[in-house]
């Protein structure tokens, strides 16, 4: 035990996602977007690791066992039913009115005719590492895609913004600077914006994209099977553990060879597979995992495209996190929400919500000063002289 806590500590010192500079680092990507390429994918690669580990099971090197008539060599019997896979009589579940002990000594293994009994070959599990090592790496593309398409823009933005600067001269620089920044660019961040959210939704395609995989890898069984173990605990005890089913503990294996007298001669052998208990475990979490993730993500998404959509819910972000800063800092600060609300793009202001989500309150406030400021100045140039307004020049005539 200790030497498998020092190998994991000594590999988590070596992976970045562990670093806290990492967890902290900004980027425009949300916390559901984190519980998949951080969470999840790292979840994953750690059940990849432990499937690859049988001795944690059955505490030998093996991951199959098969028991024959001892004329074959074991060696040879074990690969061979590895290899080839191995199988279960549907026939002889206990849904089919058989009896483990009395008709069939176990679950689905018992006597069958090769011509005419229909068998489930179950040998997805010499895939599982590769599957889970696979959908692992599946979880953490589109965060690859993510950061290629938002460029760094955030980071770069904050620069020093990020912390509470105690020097406030050097703190408002840094915000003349990024406000100067907004009033320059706004209007051209909309592409940045619609690259973003449609990096964003490959979060919801990958998740949902992995439950149809896994179905097809599990023959299909892994849309309802979830809700069959949690079924189970409430059935009869006579009833198929529908773990077992999916993931059988013991099977049939059929070796055939030339005997003698140059015969066909066809050993049957049972193997038990000790891994399919750890097996059954992980798929049985991913079910609900990816049931609960695929959830939150379409709220998130959801949640972006109405921060997209709706226009009057700028007002009240922008508020909501102005009323989080001590009353005596922003108490003097002249801001004008309605004006910045009004005067973004779309694009300028999924920005800026990116921004605002790793400044603190007190700059953050200070920054809404300074960019409602620039914003006026802008509008006062826009306004023409009085002398090139003929009406105006008209009504100053009459009166005077």
């Amino acid at each position: 035990m200790a030497t498998m806590i020092g190998m994991f500590s000594s590999i988590g010192e070596h992976v970045p996602i562990f670093k806290r500079a990492k967890q902290l680092e900004q980027n425009a990507e949300s916390t559901v977007n984190r519980m998949h390429y951080r969470g999840t994918c790292l979840l994953i690669l750690v059940m990849c690791l432990m499937v690859t580990c049988p001795e944690w099971i059955s505490g030998t090197g093996s991951i199959i066992e098969c028991m024959h008539g001892g004329s074959i060599p074991d060696s040879v019997i074990n690969a061979y039913c590895y290899i080839q896979g191995t199988f279960s009589v549907p026939r002889h579940y206990k849904d089919y009115e058989t009896e483990v002990g009395n008709d069939v000594s176990h679950t689905g293994v018992g006597p069958y005719n090769p011509y005419k009994d229909y068998i489930e070959v179950k040998a997805y599990y010499q895939w599982v590492p590769f599957m889970l090592f696979l959908q692992g790496i599946m979880f953490y593309i589109p965060h690859i895609i993510y950061k290629w398409t938002e460029e760094g823009k955030v980071k770069n933005l904050l620069g020093s913004l990020k912390l509470f600067v105690l020097n406030k001269e050097t703190r408002q620089d840094e915000q003349k600077v990024l406000a100067k920044y907004f009033i320059e660019t706004m209007g051209i961040h909309d592409g940045w914006a619609t690259r973003i959210l449609c990096a964003h939704t490959l979060y919801l395609i990958n998740v949902a994209g992995q439950v149809f995989f896994t179905d097809c890898f599990l023959g299909y069984e892994f849309s309802t099977y979830g809700v069959n173990a949690a079924s189970f605990l409430e059935q009869e005890a006579e009833r198929t553990d529908p773990m077992a089913r999916v993931f059988p503990r013991v099977t049939k294996c059929t070796f055939h060879k030339y005997g003698p007298s140059g015969s066909i001669q066809r050993h049957d052998a049972q193997c038990v597979l000790p891994i399919n208990i750890l097996n059954e475990k992980i798929y049985v979490f991913l079910w609900f995992w990816f049931g609960i993730l695929t959830c939150l993500t379409i709220l998130d998404l959801i949640h972006h495209l109405g921060l997209i959509s709706l226009r009057g819910v700028r007002w009240t972000i922008l508020k909501r996190k102005l009323q989080t800063a001590p009353k005596f800092k922003i108490a003097n600060l002249d801001i004008d929400l309605s004006m910045i609300g009004r005067s973004l793009s779309y694009g300028d202001w999924m920005l800026m919500y990116h921004i605002m989500q790793h400044m603190d309150s007190v700059t953050y406030g200070e920054w809404l000063q300074e960019l409602t400021k620039q914003l006026k100045d802008v509008e006062e140039k826009k306004l023409p002289p009085p002398e090139n307004v003929p009406l105006l020049n008209s009504m100053i005539t009459t009166l005077f």
